[in-house]
């Protein structure tokens, strides 16, 4: 007898933490439902639910029992009950992140922190929980595996051949590491709320199951039962337990993602292999937009994960290991405040502007808490440096974080230093290094050893690559377009007017000039139009002034340009770019992205519609992209080779980049100006999320961007692509200090690390999560297996490779103070070190740390186009007028809802605009008031 289909129902919530509403709000929702929950699991014994994967959502709601004044403890013991009963699924993340904009040891910390929550409640999920993140990237299956995860669920990016669509296939990582990968085929709530339409509830089942049946790898068949903020679990179980749902040739029952996932393996299928990355919007949207959306979002947190990453941790490892605490509950607090900006509704910026007041918010209470951090273990570390025989006032130190000795050239004061720092340590600047070739400017051109850079009027660049002859033109022009489209996705208007600096006219100045260091200033205005107008359709013909200033700087032996851009954003709807010609014939660029460098074709065919089966239509739901997305992630560079040389552009914290062109330009997006959060567009077919109006996501303010140009030999790997990029990114510490006595010399090196081809990208140095090692993690960027050496200050007594969960996993060979392991290519790897720690005592020095030298642009004579106007207000209180008949109608209430909302947010910005205005002209007032006491004695003539 065949063997029955087995329906797997999998309850469920898919919580937002913050989108339309920011979490003041939504966390007000948590205790009703956690009530609801419980209620559910006392009525019904073999009820199974799963909290969407991540924990904060039990955090949150633990949060506000404790406003109330209620104990969180007997909910706790009844989580554990439940979880231990294989009941209640929770973990393995912390929250719901965006796999593409973050950093690699934000995903990691993510689901550190969420097995470490999860697992004190009874338990982890051992299986990756995927639900709408916008893409996926290559590493997901290695990442998940070092977790312990069996498996993973997803939806968004997976595309497959049309007549060959599988509900389940292997993913593999660039390493190799495989894992069964569950496709969510139609969504994650393809049976939502199920006993509420009761009457109708077997027919549902059973027309899924008609669907799906035609993909299927075995007989199991996946239904999801839940929806985005689900407060009330669906009560399915009266209908379906004991068999009530079951037919001849099927089985209903309510499942759990591990059960679903092993009836699935146990009838070993033959599942097809996707590798890599997943970025395909042509099942469902992956909106390639959220890279560019809000950037200063992106640029904000970039900068925090770094100062945890490369700064606060790095120094707090090193004080530790000289004799000083480490502060882990500091850091870690720091991590999970930064972690919660990482919802993709958060970091892709595409919420209500309330939101991403939050976020910038939180990101300021992580810089203070980063800030502190950093300030007191270099004061520590200072403390120890013997700087009693220098010659002047003040030392000069500079610290390095980088596991790789380098040279730089810093600034103190008004002199310039060529230095050549040790890995990982310290040095006190006394003098110079002297560089191969001294710099040698000649008016608005500048060589090295390396390169020539000039700068031609329009304030473009040209560099030429010594090495190869060949000569880079027109780098730097900046391109606008019009964006009429959402914070989901870029979108272009029936009519566009492109406008480049092809033609202007800049000013150009000499900033510094010295042997070691030469920057230029250009200065630029662009006449760009206001907004978009005619309903989208074209931009206006009002134009408003934009200034550009920017920075271009070449060191002594460098073959690195760097670039700081600073703008006064005064239009709405636009998006600017930076073009870097490159007329390198390649048909793939490589860029970075967390734990690899990915590999993507330039040029991408369109989308056969026709290609698509109806069977494959049925069960495409949600928005998708209308074709093949072009605009992808880069993780700090983006290069085009054609193997034997290449041109890299490096960033900081600008994740998109397009190649364009015949010349094969490189594109990098600064930021895209947009005023919903969705709409209807023409470059994305359906819908994206709440048609809200959003005036924050235009950028209206100032804003600076870093990035670089990196001409090289070879390929990205034999170019040192990744390695220079990660220099691009860790800028080193320069600080002054007093004279005083110490144990350390004045210079030193505390760990360093070398690979073949510089191929070994350390992403972590703390302490062990049980307090008694140092953790170190990167991994292999290249294609082949490399042997690293790793050499310390500190005898190691024993050293381990370990999962991502730090368990050890196999003992290294140690001798003395150095460890020698191979990595395999594009392999991660955490190794735990047993150091002998100093007991040095670190004591406190006083120290004051050095910022860039940063020109602030005077741009008060560029006026901002208005946010928002009463005839905005206007405009979205006569939609909610309008739809209000849609109210009592289920088709059209969610809809009639958003306006009203939208409406209200739109009133609070126009207050908010008004309140600033009023309250700058009541200041004023206050002022002429009091100085009106002490001069009235005056008299009005002698006043006037």
């Amino acid at each position: 007898m065949e063997t029955k289909y087995k329906a797997h129902i999998i309850s469920h919530t898919h919580w937002d933490r913050e989108w339309y509403l920011n979490s003041k709000y939504t966390n007000q929702w948590l205790v009703p439902f956690f009530n609801n929950l419980f209620n559910m699991f006392e009525k019904e014994d073999e009820y199974i639910f799963v909290l969407d994967g991540q924990m904060s959502m039990i955090e949150d709601f633990f949060e506000e029992l404790s406003k109330s004044g209620v104990s969180a403890n007997i909910y706790k013991q009844k989580i554990r009950i439940y979880v231990k009963q294989k009941r209640l699924f929770i973990g393995p993340y912390y929250l719901q992140p965006d796999w593409q904009l973050l950093s690699e040891e934000s995903l990691v910390r993510n689901m550190l922190i969420g097995n470490q929550i999860a697992s004190d409640l009874g338990g982890v999920m051992n299986v990756g929980w995927m639900m709408d993140n916008f893409g996926q990237i290559s590493q997901t299956a290695q990442i998940h595996k070092e977790f312990g995860m069996r498996g993973l669920y997803v939806w968004r990016g997976v595309e497959m051949d049309p007549e060959d669509v599988q509900s389940e296939f292997f993913w593999e990582s660039p390493d190799g590491t495989s894992l069964p990968s569950i496709y969510l085929l139609d969504s994650y709530r393809n049976v939502m709320r199920l006993a509420e339409y009761e009457n109708i509830m077997k027919q549902r089942v059973l027309a899924e199951v008609i669907k799906l049946k035609p993909f299927t790898t075995t007989k199991n068949i996946l239904l999801m039962n839940g929806y985005d903020q689900e407060m009330v679990p669906d009560d399915i179980q009266p209908f379906i337990k004991a068999g009530k749902m079951d037919s001849e040739d099927l089985t209903v029952f309510q499942s759990s993602p591990e059960k679903y996932l092993d009836d699935v393996m146990e009838e070993k299928p033959s599942l097809i292999t996707l590798k890599g990355s997943l970025y395909s919007g042509r099942f469902i949207a992956v909106f390639p937009g959220v890279m560019s959306a809000r950037m200063y979002l992106k640029q904000q947190n970039d900068d925090q994960q770094k100062a945890l990453e490369k700064r606060a941790e790095p120094l707090s490892t090193l004080a530790w290991a000289l004799g000083e605490d480490y502060d882990g509950q500091l850091l870690t607090e720091a991590w999970k405040t930064l972690l919660k900006n990482h919802p993709h509704d958060s970091i892709c910026g595409v919420s209500i502007d309330d939101v991403h007041t939050d976020m910038e918010d939180r990101t300021r209470y992580v810089n203070q808490m980063s800030s502190s951090q950093i300030q007191m273990k270099l004061r520590k570390l200072t403390g120890l440096i013997d700087t009693s025989g220098i010659k002047a006032e003040e030392a000069k130190v500079v610290f390095n974080t980088a596991f790789y000795k380098r040279n730089e050239v810093v600034k103190f004061s008004n002199e310039t230093y060529f230095i050549k720092l040790p890995s990982m340590g310290f040095k006190v600047i006394e003098k110079s290094s002297k560089p191969s070739f001294s710099l040698i400017l000649d008016g608005y051109t500048v060589e090295n050893s390396l390169i020539i850079l000039s700068v031609n009027l329009n304030g473009s660049f040209n560099i030429k690559y010594k090495s190869t002859g060949r000569v880079f033109e027109d780098l730097g022009i900046i391109e606008d377009r019009a964006d009429t489209g959402d914070e989901y996705n870029y979108s272009y208007p029936e009519y566009d007017r492109i406008i480049t600096t092809s033609d202007s006219r800049a000013e150009i100045s000499i900033l510094e000039n010295n042997s070691f260091r030469v920057t230029f200033r250009i200065n630029i205005e662009m006449e760009l139009p206001e907004s978009d107008t005619n309903n989208h359709t074209e931009r206006s013909e009002i134009l408003r002034k934009l200034p550009i200033v920017t920075y271009l700087t070449l060191d002594a032996d460098s073959p690195i340009v760097k670039c700081r851009t600073v703008i006064r954003n005064t239009v709405k709807d636009h998006i600017l770019r930076v073009l870097f010609p490159t007329n390198i014939i390649t048909d793939y660029s490589h860029a970075g992205s967390p734990f690899d460098i990915t590999t993507r074709p330039i040029h991408i065919e369109d989308y056969d519609e026709s290609s698509i089966p109806d069977d494959v239509r049925k069960v495409i739901v949600g928005a998708r992209e209308a074709k093949p997305n072009t605009i992808f992630l880069n993780r700090e560079f983006v290069d085009l080779n054609n193997g034997s040389e290449g041109l890299a552009v490096l960033s900081k914290g600008l994740p998109e980049y397009q190649v364009v062109d015949e010349d094969n330009k490189i594109a990098l997006t600064l930021f895209r100006s947009v005023g919903w959060v969705a709409k209807d567009i023409n470059s994305r077919i359906g819908d994206a999320g709440p048609m809200i109006y959003t005036p924050g996501a235009q950028c209206l303010r100032e804003m600076s961007f870093e990035y670089a140009v990196y001409p090289h030999e070879g390929d990205v790997y034999e170019g040192n692509v990744c390695r220079e990029a990660d220099i691009f990114n860790s800028p080193v510490i320069r600080l002054t200090t007093d004279k005083h006595q110490g144990v350390l010399g004045k210079d030193r090196s505390f760990f360093n690390l070398t690979s073949k081809g510089n191929s070994f990208k350390v992403t972590s140095c703390k302490r062990s999560e049980d307090d008694k090692s140092v953790i170190i993690r990167g991994y292999n960027s290249s294609e082949t297996k490399i042997d690293v050496r790793l050499e310390s200050f500190f005898r190691i007594q024993r050293a381990y490779f370990t999962d991502l969960l730090e368990s050890e996993k196999e003992e290294l060979s140690v001798k003395g103070k150095i460890v020698s392991f191979e990595v395999l290519s594009k392999k991660i790897i955490t190794i735990k070190i047993d150091i002998d720690r100093r007991d040095f005592s670190p004591s406190l020095c006083h120290i004051e740390l050095l910022e860039d030298d940063r020109v602030n642009e005077d741009f008060s004579s560029y006026k901002y186009c208005p946010s928002v106007t009463d005839d905005d207000f206007s405009s979205e209180k006569h939609r909610a007028e309008k739809l209000t008949i849609g109210l009592d109608d289920s088709m059209t209430r969610r809809t009639a809802l958003e306006a009203q909302l939208s409406a209200i947010l739109t009133q609070n910005r126009v207050n908010e605009v008004e309140t600033k205005v009023l309250g700058y002209k009541l200041n004023e007032a206050r002022v002429q008031r009091r100085v009106f006491d002490y001069i009235k004695e005056y008299g009005d003539s002698e006043v006037e």
